[in-house]
């Protein structure tokens, strides 16, 4: 998993040690002296626990400056395996974004997010005595995002990506992806303002 998630981030932003007209530091920086947008929505995705599907439910909310946003995430997910032992996983992550395309249709991001929680682990023992494990977690997450709009309002978005553990023993590095419906928030605001300014 080590491997996966270093070869991500080496794909994604190696390829600027070479750049000579143009850097995503210059750009960030930039889009920092735009004026923020608040933004909120929900960012769930579909991954994987012992090798079997879950879904990690997450809110998020922050300041979008454009080119770049900073987030702050709500994650959680429980999950039961066939012999009735629970996983409860619940954090708190600190997510930056980064906007390399966007035009009216096209919309392409690169997220990497660190977060802090706690993964509630418990074990049935044949004996009838549950083995209860209160651990920190501490996820690093990295993906890429991509959306396509096929109405003013609404669009189609699709996501991959890998995350990472750094507590042993919790059983949460993995992949994941999303896939769904998307809503422009900004366009149905514009929308709004425009009806009640006219």
């Amino acid at each position: 998993m080590k491997r996966s998630l270093l070869l991500i981030l080496l794909i994604s932003f190696g390829r600027f040690v070479d750049a000579q007209q143009w850097s995503p530091g210059d750009s960030i920086r930039l889009s920092l002296k735009n004026k923020p947008q608040f933004t909120a929505g929900l960012d769930s995705r579909s991954s994987y626990l012992l090798g079997k599907p879950i879904h990690i439910f997450g809110l998020r909310v922050g300041a979008d400056y454009k080119k770049t946003a900073g987030y702050v995430g709500f994650y959680s997910t429980v999950f039961q395996d066939p012999t009735d032992n629970m996983y409860e996983y619940f954090y708190l992550s600190g997510i930056g974004e980064y906007r390399w395309f966007k035009n009216y249709r096209w919309f392409l991001t690169q997220t990497v997010q660190v977060g802090v929680g706690t993964a509630s682990l418990t074990f049935n023992n044949p004996n009838g005595n549950p083995d209860y494990r209160d651990l920190m977690l501490i996820p690093i997450e990295t993906g890429v995002h991509a959306s396509y709009r096929i109405w003013r309002y609404i669009g189609l978005s699709a996501g991959v990506g890998a995350r990472f553990s750094l507590t042993p023993g919790s059983y949460f590095s993995a992949s994941y992806y999303s896939f769904g419906v998307c809503v422009y928030t900004d366009e149905i605001g514009k929308t709004i303002d425009k009806i009640l300014h006219d």
